[in-house]
Formats: C-alpha cells, structure tokens, sequence
C-alpha cells in the first residue's frame, strides 16, 4: 500500500524487462492496466493530482537500446542519437549534445527544477506529448525510433504529433537530432512565456529555424510552439508563406496573422487562446528577426 494524502492505496506491480520485446509482450498483456514508466516525474504529479495509477508498471530503465548518446550516420546524414532514458540533466550537460544539438541544451536547461532534470527523461518529455523539448527537436527536424512489437521504425518527430493515440502502445526507443552544421548560416531560436509562480507549467514555449541568404532571402525554415494545456505543432504553412521570400516588414506582419490562423490552441485558467495565438506569433517574429540581424 502507499499514502496518496490521507487515502491509502494499493501500490501497482512494477515489471522490469530486460529488453524491447519483453516490455511490449508486458504492455499487451494487461492493455489498459499497464503503462510504461521511466524517470516517473509524471507519474508523480498524477499521483499529486488524485489520478488512479494503473495496476501495472512497466520500467524500462534496464534496456540497453534506450540507453546512452553516440554520434551515429542515418542515410549518409550525419546525427545524434540519444537513447530515450537519457535524464534531461544530461541533455543539458553532455558536452556532445552542446556540440551538435545546442539547442536541445537550451530547452533541456529550462524545464522543470533541477530535482525533476535528474530523473526526467528525454523520451517521458516526448512521450507526454506536452514537453517543453518538443519545439526545439521540431525546430532541430529530429526523428524518433519506435518500436512497434517487431522492429524499429524510424519516424519524423512532426509526423508523431499528429499521430492517434495508438501510438502509446510504440516504445519510443531513441531520439536522432540532425547535427547543426555552422557554415550554412543557419540560426535557432528558443524561448519561453512563464508565470511568475516558481515552477508553474510554462505558458508557452516557440522555437525555430532560419537560413537565409546574404540577401536575406529565406532559404529554410521551421517553426514550432506548444503550451502547458496545448499540444504541440509545427507551423508547415507559415512556412511554406515565408520560404523563398525576402525578409521585410510587411512579410513579418504576414508572418504574425499566418501564425495566428494556424495556430491550434486553448483557453486555460491562465490564458485565452487569443493571447497564446498573438505572444507565440510576437515571439517567433522576433526569434526570426533576431537570428537573422
């Protein structure tokens, strides 16, 4: 048993395969009575919020393929791949992650308080589908290793979010972030709207990309923003509005309202949709502009 306030209640039964296949075989046994867990954070604040824990855990801290950080070539591209266990202190520490993805440092950085860092996991913030980390991966055009019962399917991390919820049923193995290349000119962007109450969820959070020519013509972009009650989404169509355009004025005030329209957001106890829709498009004009001088 274990206290969740004054009310005590039955503690689940916790599974530690040892591998991919053992953990998926666990899943399918009990369906909807189990989950998989890894650093637990989340769990925990269920648990603080009066939500019934399944019956089953199923940890995934023994398997050795969601374990550690190597540089690996994916498709002649050179990548990051960074196992899904990997705590988000580590992704905030680790001197190759600084090289190659840093800004995956930089969002790893502003979630949470260092407690929470030391045992969230890179793969539970992805998982979650409301992570802080997601902007910036979509920003940085990561893919994500799933692992479907079989094999290891390899899938763009803007194609996951779009995914049903069946997707729970995937294990999400490892995480390949495409290594910055600093000749090409192209900049990131990262930033985050927060209250003003210490460890409050974040409002909002925007990220993204810009390459642009000497003429400050827009060659590639991305751009990305999620919410603590929004899900997550890259803006493909503002994009596609702003590729191959010269930078100017009157295109960063299209790019404002393009952003608004496409923008899928709601109303919380803290913010209309309205003001998320007007700040996340002021934020990343201003990422824009900033990177781009």
């Amino acid at each position: 048993m274990i206290r969740q306030g004054t009310v005590m209640i039955d503690s689940p039964a916790i599974w530690m395969p040892e591998n991919l296949a053992d953990a998926w075989q666990l899943k399918h046994r009990f369906g909807p009575d189990a989950q998989y867990i890894a650093g637990g954070t989340l769990m925990q604040t269920h648990w603080q919020k009066g939500i019934e824990c399944p019956a089953n855990l199923i940890s995934l801290e023994r398997i050795k393929e969601m374990q550690g950080i190597i540089k690996s070539p994916i498709h002649g591209q050179a990548v990051t791949r960074i196992g899904a266990l990997t705590s988000l202190d580590v992704c905030r520490q680790h001197s190759e992650i600084a090289v190659s993805a840093p800004l995956l440092t930089e969002a790893a950085g502003s979630i949470a308080a260092p407690a929470v860092r030391n045992k969230a996991t890179i793969g539970g913030n992805i998982a979650n589908r409301f992570g802080d980390s997601i902007p910036a991966l979509l920003a940085m055009d990561a893919s994500l290793a799933l692992f479907d019962g079989k094999e290891i399917l390899l899938t763009l991390l803007s194609d996951y979010i779009r995914m049903e919820s069946s997707i729970k049923n995937l294990i999400l193995v490892y995480v390949l972030v495409p290594e910055t290349d600093g000749v090409n000119n192209g900049q990131y962007f990262y930033k985050k709207l927060g209250h003003r109450e210490a460890f409050s969820p974040s409002i909002l959070t925007v990220a993204g990309y810009c390459r642009t020519s000497e003429q400050n013509e827009i060659l590639e972009i991305r751009l990305a923003a999620s919410g603590s009650t929004s899900p997550p989404q890259r803006f493909i169509h503002t994009e596609q509005v702003l590729n191959g355009c010269i930078l100017s004025h009157e295109l960063l005030t299209k790019a404002i309202q393009t952003i608004k329209d496409e923008m899928n957001v709601n109303t919380d106890p803290f913010s209309s949709a309205g003001y998320k829709k007007a700040a996340a498009a002021n934020l990343i004009v201003s990422g824009i502009v900033g990177k781009a001088g």
